[in-house]
């Protein structure tokens, strides 16, 4: 599966640039945003291994986006004029892993991004972990025997750790349409996911049901 990248950038000579300078290269499949709300959804509706992000989004500050980005999982690359100390300090504390300045060269920006690209292929939550290279999940290290949808499911909701996803959301990424037709196909299979990785189906700790919103994968990340 090609690496997804998201540029966050409202400047559209610097986007098409950004985009030109990855593409050239090969990196990933590229998403666009021009400000904080659709980058927000984008992130919500796809599993990112790279996000672009400017600091200066016109009126909008780029760091508003960043309690939205799962870092575990997403690495944040910062592309921006602001070149204070004190903002990449601040870029970094708040979960970036690099800085590039404005104006940069376009080569160096696509081997940076390359850098970064490889993500880990192993999640491992409290008791569970999910191999991602060979698509094997286990339970207090025994092999559990996922159906291919479960699978599926189950890996959009760790890669979307702590985060809200509705059921149009899932059925998006899952099923591959927008429109949650059938909330009982939802349901069955969210019970009969629990059933196979939770402790104790019945009060579950991972896949959490969220009233009116949808649901949430809590798990505690482990290195």
């Amino acid at each position: 599966m090609s690496e997804k990248i998201l540029v966050v950038e409202d400047d559209k000579d610097i986007q098409e640039l950004i985009v030109l300078s990855l593409s050239t290269q090969n990196i990933g499949c590229i998403h666009t945003a021009d400000n904080i709300d659709e980058a927000k959804k984008f992130l919500l509706s796809h599993n990112f291994h790279v996000v672009l992000l400017d600091l200066n989004l016109k009126s909008e500050n780029g760091y508003q986006l960043l309690k939205y980005i799962n870092t575990a999982y997403t690495k944040v690359l910062i592309v921006t004029a602001k070149d204070s100390d004190l903002d990449v300090y601040k870029g970094f504390e708040n979960g970036a892993i690099d800085y590039i300045k404005k104006p940069f060269d376009p080569i160096e920006l696509a081997y940076r991004v390359k850098v970064h690209i490889k993500p880990s292929q192993v999640l491992k939550f409290s008791h569970l972990r999910i191999d991602r290279a060979s698509a094997d999940v286990y339970k207090d290290q025994k092999l559990v025997n996922l159906t291919a949808r479960e699978y599926d499911l189950l890996l959009c909701f760790s890669s979307n750790n702590n985060q809200i996803l509705s059921k149009e959301q899932l059925y998006a990424n899952v099923w591959g349409y927008d429109t949650a037709a059938d909330d009982n196909t939802l349901m069955v299979h969210i019970r009969t996911l629990r059933k196979k990785i939770e402790i104790n189906p019945n009060k579950p700790e991972l896949i959490k049901t969220v009233r009116g919103q949808g649901y949430i994968f809590r798990g505690s990340i482990y290195e």
